[in-house]
């Protein structure tokens, strides 16, 4: 009587007993392919960071920043207008808790040269109250990094701001801010 392993009729599979030396084999076999997917993996990643790198970092940062800035500092010599807003004495309680910081500066505004009478006209006459009502609110609301800050360049965005705001209409390129002194009481 022959049993289902001694037989060799179609669709019944005899089990084949796999020898050692060919366990070897497979695992080694196994053990390169996941060894080469591996360094796949690693080359596409190393070369992910390179190019990343490559594409946000600028050549030289210096450089780039020296142009824009002697490029902005040409266009508003050549087409801005100095207009002088007032003279500002304002204090802040929120900079630092428990102290009062006193801020003194002058304001003036560079705005377009064919612009900068109606401007004046508006800033010294008609809104005269609203435009330094805006900016004592900004260096009130001001934290004290904004106020210790060397170019004071969140003030003067926001001073910007809210007084093209105050005048409805975008005059002001950008404030400039000079004699600035802080007091801390």
């Amino acid at each position: 009587m022959a049993t289902d392993t001694e037989t060799e009729e179609p669709g019944v599979e005899t089990e084949a007993v796999a020898s050692p030396e060919e366990n070897a084999v497979a695992s080694s076999q196994s053990k390169a392919k996941l060894l080469k997917i591996g360094g796949l993996l690693l080359l596409v990643i190393t070369l992910q960071v390179g190019i990343s790198y490559w594409l946000l970092t600028p050549e030289t940062p210096a450089e780039v920043a020296e142009e824009s800035l002697s490029k902005e500092s040409e266009n508003l010599q050549v087409n801005t207008a100095e207009v002088s807003i007032d003279n500002f004495s304002v204090t802040n309680n929120i900079a630092e808790p428990g102290a009062t910081i006193h801020v003194t500066f002058n304001l003036v505004a560079l705005v377009e040269q064919g612009a900068a009478s109606d401007f004046e006209t508006m800033v010294k006459e008609s809104n005269k109250a609203r435009v330094k009502q805006a900016v004592i609110e900004v260096v009130r609301k001001s934290s004290l990094g904004d106020l210790n800050d060397p170019q004071l360049s969140t003030m003067k965005r926001m001073m910007k701001e809210s007084i093209n705001k105050v005048l409805k209409k975008s005059y002001v390129i950008e404030t400039v801010i000079s004699e600035y002194r802080t007091m801390t009481q």
